[in-house]
């Protein structure tokens, strides 16, 4: 991973003035707000559902505007690399298709900064689905609060559907 320090690694000023940065903004500090929250809290909400080795994977049913949603909770430790380069790898496109095993093609829309992208995914068909493509922004920041004690390194990234009329639901 190229070793960009964190401080080339963020969003722009102008980024702030995008039309999409007021949401992304706000849902990024929610899926925080979430994350910190702990799963075996009484009235968390979340449900384990999967667990293999150190991952362990986590729902909750919420409705948000009348539809029931499944928000998805992962935890993992993962040794040898730090949150920034789990993250970048995540983010990044360029390696999108080593851990992305559906993906058929992805393209970058348009930069809002080094850190957010706006990205049109096209999926490979998996008999009895159509194909499927995802029109999505993606943004990955540093976290400096709430982390765990003795933790080192916080970082994040936050996907989320969006619409533009330029590329019309298929």
């Amino acid at each position: 991973m190229p070793r960009e320090s964190d401080d080339d690694f963020g969003t722009g000023e102008l980024a702030q003035y995008h039309t999409l940065w007021p949401e992304i903004s706000r849902i990024c500090d929610d899926q925080l707000h979430h994350a910190f929250k702990g799963v075996s809290d009484d009235n968390s909400g979340w449900q384990k559902f999967a667990e293999e080795g150190e991952m362990k994977m986590y729902r909750r049913e919420e409705e948000i505007d009348g539809m029931v949603m499944d928000p998805l909770k992962s935890c993992h430790v993962v040794t040898g690399c730090t949150a920034r380069e789990m993250c970048y790898y995540f983010f990044d496109p360029k390696y999108r298709n080593d851990w992305e095993t559906t993906l058929e093609d992805c393209q970058i829309l348009e930069e809002i900064a080094k850190d957010t992208l706006v990205f049109l995914q096209t999926h490979k068909r998996i008999w009895p689905a159509n194909q499927r493509d995802a029109l999505f922004w993606s943004h990955m920041r540093k976290v400096e609060e709430g982390l765990e004690e003795g933790a080192t390194d916080g970082w994040v990234v936050c996907n989320h559907s969006t619409d533009s009329p330029n590329y019309p639901v298929s």
